[in-house]
């Protein structure tokens, strides 16, 4: 391993509830990189308000923000995608480029609300799939009916989703439900990807280790490797996992 891999963070400045102006993305960078990640993918949200930013400003951002990371840290690798939240043109807006995918690769990472109905996420991920992306179903601890029904994650395994948890929740943040709930998943190797989902260095902080560690002492240094770093690198490279 060649430090974290973050698929799922907030810290591109000025495009959405993140970071909010650049020196406290830069702030969020060193603490991340401090902490031992190495790779993150931008995922700003696309939904409400912040749909008016386009790939095109967005990848305009990105690079003008790339350029001040590399003149301090220029070990970060750095990439671009969206937090998708689902509607029903989501398909056809990821097939014509409006939408970002995982650093233009076929791995797209969507959100519900939180009393997203199980049927609304079932046909959500079947529309995905047909456009020929794999989702990536983001902090699925965070769905009511994946809390109440475990079930629901072997359906949309099945279906060709994969599953990202974030670390906070894994650790505890969301109280005693959700900690189980990730940890059950987690002892079933049914997790890809862990996450940061970082918002701000102090309540969201983009922190990954004292989760890999757990979870490299519970579950094995071969699927921490996997959920902390080679899936994640496989999604950049566009590789099948």
């Amino acid at each position: 391993m060649r430090g974290f891999v973050d698929i799922h963070c907030h810290i591109l400045p000025l495009v959405d509830d993140g970071a909010k102006n650049v020196e406290q993305a830069l702030e969020m960078i060193r603490m991340a990189r401090k902490n031992g990640t190495r790779t993150i993918v931008f995922t700003p949200h696309y939904r409400g308000p912040f749909k008016k930013n386009t790939p095109q400003r967005l990848r305009q951002l990105f690079e003008g923000f790339q350029k001040y990371v590399a003149a301090r840290y220029p070990d970060m690798r750095l990439y671009l995608g969206n937090e998708i939240y689902y509607e029903r043109d989501v398909p056809e807006l990821l097939s014509c480029g409006r939408i970002l995918s995982l650093n233009g690769s076929d791995y797209a990472l969507i959100e519900f609300r939180s009393n997203t109905l199980r049927s609304q996420i079932i046909s959500a991920v079947s529309e995905v799939t047909s456009y020929g992306y794999i989702p990536v179903i983001a902090h699925v601890e965070r769905y009511e009916i994946s809390l109440k029904d475990r079930s629901l994650v072997d359906e949309l395994l099945e279906m060709g989703a994969l599953i990202q948890v974030n670390a906070d929740s894994v650790m505890g943040a969301r109280g005693f439900r959700t900690k189980r709930f990730c940890r059950k998943l987690l002892k079933s190797e049914k997790v890809h990807f862990i996450a940061s989902d970082a918002h701000d260095p102090i309540r969201r902080p983009p922190l990954l280790r004292e989760c890999f560690l757990y979870v490299h002492k519970k579950y094995g240094a071969a699927y921490a490797a996997k959920v902390f770093y080679h899936n994640a690198q496989a999604v950049i490279e566009n590789r099948t996992i």
